[in-house]
């Protein structure tokens, strides 16, 4: 089986593209049973609407994202931060849109067990599900949740949400124990845990954020046991032998020209929950791609249409991207062909989107999570 991955599509007008690049674009995911990207962005409903943030709120037409179709994209990730800037009218006229275009959306849906579901493809005797999930740092509204009569289900997006957590020594415990104690913080929250307001009163917080004791300062990032449950359950109960997953996120660290560790490490256990391709996005700028046992890990795809309004504040590195072409058989990848492009960006930019270099590796070439 032939997947084509891609980054993140950030559409909010017309996209540019030449014959001759596009023609190159095409080529490259020619004969691919999958080509997926992720949408970074939503379509504006007929009917009025309200937007669910005041900065960065994207939207776009059906117009403007008919040009993945023609580029060769079969699938898109839908579960990001963009995809509830326009709340559920939101989510519910890109899904539309999508199905018209022939284009299926996964990571988002009507309900939680929609958007939580795969897509699955077959080709002979070989069927692959795919699965987007975000994992913030998002508010909860944004994630499709389940009916509670006399409540509908609300629209939404897939989460692998994340919980935030600070590791301090003990001098730095005592420090923000005081400011808890004289600020009144530790008192408002006693307070609240007695109406049975808070969850779980007896971890320590600081302002909202979790804290605990350790040996030195570090931040700690873990996967809701919840969300990770769900997931694991819905592959054990998958009929698909193989499984690819599109997660998006913006825990970009403090180097932005990698992905933070933890997101390798939960990109491995991915791999290790039996996913044989994880696919990463969320960080403008494409990172390195690695191989973890039989499984494939492409820790970031950056760009490849970036419709910015900032374009002047970012550096060159976000408008050097890659696209990907991977052959598996079995579930297992043989080799990746990667071609370089440069970013596409607003109409008026210097940036356009062009094709570039291609390069073929075995997987036995790519460098090994383990050892790097």
């Amino acid at each position: 089986m032939n997947i084509g991955i891609l980054g993140q599509a950030l559409i909010t007008e017309s996209v540019m593209v030449d014959l001759v690049t596009k023609s190159q674009i095409q080529d490259f995911f020619s004969g691919c049973e999958v080509v997926i990207g992720h949408l970074e962005t939503t379509v504006l409903p007929a009917a009025p609407t309200a937007a669910f943030k005041d900065r960065t709120c994207h939207y776009t037409t059906s117009k403007n994202i008919a040009i993945l179709k023609e580029l060769g994209l079969t699938h898109l990730n839908l579960a990001g931060n963009h995809a509830f800037d326009l709340g559920p009218e939101g989510i519910t006229e890109t899904l539309a849109v999508l199905s018209k275009l022939g284009i299926t959306g996964v990571g988002a849906g009507s309900d939680r067990d929609s958007a939580c579901s795969p897509a699955c493809v077959q080709k002979a005797t070989e069927e692959m599900a795919i699965w987007g999930r975000d994992c913030g740092p998002q508010p909860d509204i944004v994630y499709a949740n389940v009916a509670k009569p006399p409540l509908k289900a609300r629209p939404g997006i897939a989460g692998l949400r994340v919980e935030r957590m600070l590791q301090v020594d003990q001098k730095g415990a005592d420090q923000l124990n005081r400011i808890n104690q004289e600020t009144g913080y530790e008192t408002w929250s006693r307070l609240r845990a007695d109406i049975g307001y808070d969850a779980d009163p007896t971890r320590q917080r600081f302002f909202g954020v979790p804290f605990s004791h350790g040996a030195q300062c570090q931040d700690r990032y873990l996967i809701k046991s919840e969300d990770r449950n769900d997931l694991t359950r819905r592959l054990k109960q998958s009929q698909s032998a193989h499984h690819l997953l599109y997660l998006h996120q913006h825990h970009w660290g403090d180097d932005w020209h990698r992905s933070p560790s933890w997101i390798l490490d939960e990109c491995k256990s991915l791999i290790e929950a039996g996913i044989s391709v994880v696919a990463v996005t969320g960080n403008p700028r494409a990172h390195a791609i690695y191989r973890y046992r039989d499984g494939l890990i492409l820790s970031g795809l950056g760009g490849f249409i970036f419709h910015t309004q900032r374009e002047a504040r970012y550096d060159d590195s976000v408008w050097q991207g890659h696209v990907v072409r991977v052959l598996l058989d079995q579930g297992t990848p043989q080799h990746v062909k990667i071609m370089q492009i440069e970013v596409g960006g607003l109409p008026s930019s210097k940036h356009q989107l062009r094709a570039g270099t291609i390069q073929t590796m075995a997987f036995e070439e790519l460098p090994d999570l383990d050892n790097t």
